[in-house]
């Protein structure tokens, strides 16, 4: 079955909680304005990319009602239908206390190899993979030729 990678970020406002009645007011410190941000990427596998989509949000929501894109004008929607998602809508939610915002999926079936450069515990098309090693061999041989 095909393997899709989903990209997503979660952010988690200093001194908010959801669903709290305490936020705090413009004229507050603005360190409790700024946010921490931590980006995720999840494997999933699919026979499409609705499919993994669906998958993923199931995993990510207790009710797919949960869920809402931004539209055009800035305004959050409701998708029309459970299977109708779109992987270039920006779709937002909330888990805990984080908001969290899709920012994209790809195929993995495509050829990944492992990353050269941070070990193999990522994985890079092999163009890239070339063009790592290719740095590597040109730093190699500058240290040689400084000995």
């Amino acid at each position: 079955m095909p393997r899709f990678r989903i990209y997503y970020v979660a952010r988690r406002p200093h001194g908010i909680r959801l669903g709290s009645s305490d936020i705090p007011s413009l004229e507050e410190p603005r360190g409790l304005l700024r946010h921490d941000e931590t980006r995720w990427e999840e494997d999933v596998e699919a026979r499409n990319v609705r499919e993994a989509l669906r998958a993923f949000f199931e995993d990510h929501l207790p009710s797919l009602s949960d869920l809402a894109y931004i539209d055009e004008n800035g305004r959050t929607q409701r998708p029309y239908r459970i299977d109708d998602f779109d992987p270039d809508r920006t779709y937002v939610w909330t888990e805990d206390d984080k908001l969290m915002e899709f920012q994209g999926i790809e195929s993995l079936e495509g050829g990944l190899v492992p990353c050269p450069l941070c070990g193999g515990s990522g994985e890079v098309t092999p163009e890239i993979a070339e063009q790592f090693e290719e740095i590597d061999e040109e730093e190699e041989g500058q240290e040689e030729y400084e000995r």
